[in-house]
C-alpha cells in the first residue's frame, strides 16, 4: 500500500486559486511515489473533479452527513457525491469536533454513511479518545476487519499550533491504535512541514497536512520531500 499524503484545505482556496494551486502542483508531483490527496471545501469538489482529471491526485472530502439522503438542509450526504469521484472523506477532524460539537457518536454514523456509498473514511481522533470513538465505531456496527478505513491521530496540541509531535510519542500512539483497531492504516496530522515529514512517514502510514498544503509551492516541497 502506498502511504498517504492528505491535504486539508480547511475553509480556504476559491475557484481562482485552486485552480492556480492545481496548475503550480501537478507537473511537480507526477512521479510521486505517495498517494497523495486533496480535501478542497464542498463548493469546490465539482470543479476539482475536472482539473485533477487524469492526474495522480485523489479528492477527498472534509466532512460528511450523518444521514442519508433527505430533508437535512444545509447537510451533504453521500448521494451528493455520487459522480464526483470522492476517493476519501476527513471524519472527526478536532475543529469538527470543537468547533461544532461533534462527539464520538456523530462520527461513527458518518463513517457509516461513507461505507454504504464505498467511500474511505479517515477517522481523526486524539489519542485521550481513541477508545471512546472506538467503542462508538463498534456499536455502530463497523466491521474494522472488512473496512477500508485510515485512522489519522491528531494530536491537539500540535493541530495550527506550529508544534509537531515528539516523534517517540506519535509511534506509541500508532502502536496503540494499531492494537485497537487492528490492521487500519494510521497517519499522523498535526504541524506537518517539509522540514519534518520524512520523519513522519517514516513511522507511520502517510501523513494529513494542513496549512504547509494551501499553498503549491510549500506542497510540492513536502512531496519532494518523501
Amino acid at each position: 500500500m502506498s502511504k498517504l499524503i492528505i491535504a486539508n484545505w480547511k475553509s480556504n482556496h476559491n475557484l481562482q486559486t485552486a485552480q492556480a494551486w492545481v496548475n503550480q502542483v501537478l507537473p511537480a508531483v507526477a512521479e510521486a511515489k505517495a498517494e497523495l490527496v486533496v480535501a478542497p471545501p464542498f463548493s469546490l469538489l465539482a470543479p476539482a473533479t475536472g482539473l485533477l482529471a487524469n492526474s495522480n491526485l485523489s479528492l477527498a472530502v472534509q466532512d460528511l452527513s450523518p444521514f442519508k439522503a433527505g430533508s437535512y438542509t444545509g447537510a451533504v450526504c453521500a448521494t451528493n457525491l455520487v459522480g464526483l469521484k470522492i476517493k476519501y472523506a476527513i471524519l472527526g477532524h478536532s475543529e469538527r469536533r470543537r468547533h461544532f460539537h461533534e462527539t464520538d457518536e456523530e462520527v461513527a454514523a458518518k463513517v457509516k454513511q461513507a461505507l454504504v456509498a464505498g467511500i474511505n473514511p479517515v477517522i481523526c481522533v486524539d489519542e485521550p479518545y481513541l477508545a471512546s470513538q472506538h467503542q462508538a465505531l463498534v456499536q455502530a456496527g463497523v466491521d474494522f476487519s472488512q473496512s477500508n478505513l485510515t485512522v489519522a491521530y491528531e494530536p491537539l496540541a500540535a493541530i495550527g499550533t506550529g508544534q509537531s509531535a515528539d516523534l517517540g510519542q506519535v509511534s506509541q500512539v500508532i502502536s496503540k491504535i494499531k492494537e485497537l483497531f487492528g490492521s487500519v492504516a494510521v497517519v499522523y496530522g498535526g504541524s506537518v512541514t517539509a522540514a519534518n515529514i520524512s520523519d513522519y512517514m517514516a513511522i507511520s502510514d502517510g501523513v494529513l497536512v494542513g496549512s504547509a498544503s494551501l499553498q503549491g509551492e510549500s506542497f510540492v516541497k513536502l512531496v519532494q520531500q518523501v
